[in-house]
């Protein structure tokens, strides 16, 4: 991917950063974390830029944790279900070969049982 140079306005100071990320995507993030600053750093006179900038990438680096656990907890779920799936898909193989060797063995005792009806006829009318 591409470099881009992108020129982003932060609680007052200029900054040009390169990105290989999109420019706008830059210039969004760029904005939100103005906001952030400017929202962090209304809620107190005393507070400087440089503690509005750490309590940001606290709260970034909060979400960021929390977001990374979910993916991990969502990443176990997926592999659960997975597990999951091929131990039912097992099951099913083994049911429908089951069922198919139960249905061969239906056909030879209906075939048996054919063979000795018949078997019983003729003994029975060899004793009539």
């Amino acid at each position: 991917m591409a470099a881009n140079k992108v020129k982003l306005n932060i609680a007052g100071a200029q900054y040009s950063i390169i990105a290989e990320e999109d420019v706008k995507y830059v210039q969004l993030l760029g904005k939100e974390l103005d906001l952030k600053m400017a929202e962090v750093m209304k809620s107190s006179t005393r507070i400087s830029t440089t503690q509005a900038a750490v309590l940001c990438a606290l709260d970034y680096a909060d979400v960021a944790a929390k977001a990374t656990l979910t993916a991990d907890r969502l990443r176990d779920q997926i592999k659960d279900y997975l597990d999951d799936a091929s131990s039912a898909k097992s099951k099913a193989d083994w049911a429908r070969h089951e069922t198919d060797n139960l249905k061969k063995e239906n056909e030879a005792l209906k075939t048996e049982n054919a063979r000795l009806k018949a078997e019983l006829n003729k003994i029975l009318s060899d004793i009539k």
